[in-house]
């Protein structure tokens, strides 16, 4: 049986819910559970990309290094004013449910946090 692609589309706008999202994407990326793992943060989530705590900070980092955050949503970014933190960390701003569609349109399984 061949592995899937995943896509961890996070829109939770509690921290530790979204937060939970981060970890298992990591981690489902570390242990190579899919064949390929991204993440699309949307929403109040988005700030998690610039959040502070070690835990979250280095779930973070880990997926910002390895290539697998896809992207954050440019319209909340930018209503957030959080649009240049964001893009200093490495992390491109796209229509979120563009990136979504493409990626689901190329065989990504969506898991929603």
């Amino acid at each position: 049986m061949s592995m899937k692609k995943a896509v961890f589309y996070i829109v939770a706008s509690e921290k530790d819910r979204a937060a939970m999202g981060i970890t298992v994407a990591r981690r489902a990326a570390e242990y190579k559970r899919f064949s390929d793992v991204k993440v699309i943060l949307q929403g109040e989530s988005e700030k998690l990309l610039l959040d502070e705590s070690p835990g979250i900070r280095d779930n973070v980092d880990y997926l910002i290094k390895n290539h697998h955050i896809d992207s954050a949503c440019k319209f909340i970014a930018e209503k957030l004013t959080i649009t240049e933190p964001i893009i200093k960390r490495g992390v491109e701003l796209q229509p979120a449910g563009e990136r979504l569609a493409a990626l689901v349109n190329d065989d990504y399984v969506p898991i929603v946090f």
